[in-house]
């Protein structure tokens, strides 16, 4: 499957790299060139400490990397999930799918950032929470790891339960 994650903090990279274990095409997403630039140079983040990223991941500072996706998961952090999400809406379409991992709520209106999404976007394509007690760096090292997908649709859960599990991801 073809996923785009968007943000290179130490969450967003860590399910990166789970995604790209599952064989999926992972384009890995960074707010700044540079920083795109030295992961793919480096092949490390300094926010993952002792982890090799894997070569096969995508780096890329252009949003324009979610068209054609068939999964994209919002990592970013909470305050630029908004604007974000507005900036992706012209590249989604009703067969992709949006997984928001990022934590906490919106400041200033207390929405989900599940329902943030959902405004930004127009509600063009489903939107799945997935979230849990977690790590970054847990999850980069390979330890064990279980979270909860959650969604208005078990079939679009599932899918994404799919797409993440793993014998150390559940």
């Amino acid at each position: 499957m073809k996923v785009a994650v968007l943000g290179s903090g130490g969450w967003g990279t860590a399910l990166a790299m789970v995604l790209v274990d599952n064989g999926h095409q992972v384009t890995l997403w960074a707010f700044f060139e540079e920083e795109s630039r030295t992961l793919k140079e480096t092949l490390t983040n300094p926010l993952l400490p002792e982890v090799t990223l894997p070569a096969s991941i995508h780096y890329t500072s252009d949003l324009s990397c979610v068209a054609g996706q068939e999964v994209v998961v919002m990592a970013t952090p909470s305050f630029g999930v908004r604007s974000t999400a507005g900036q992706i809406k012209q590249y989604l379409t009703p067969d992709m799918t949006i997984v928001s991992v990022s934590k906490g709520i919106e400041k200033g209106t207390s929405l989900r950032l599940t329902q943030v999404i959902q405004e930004e976007t127009g509600n063009i394509c489903p939107v799945v929470a997935l979230s849990g007690p977690s790590h970054a760096e847990e999850v980069g090292r390979h330890i064990p790891t279980g979270v909860v997908a959650a969604a208005d649709s078990l079939d679009i859960a599932e899918k994404v339960q799919s797409l993440f599990m793993n014998q150390r991801f559940r």
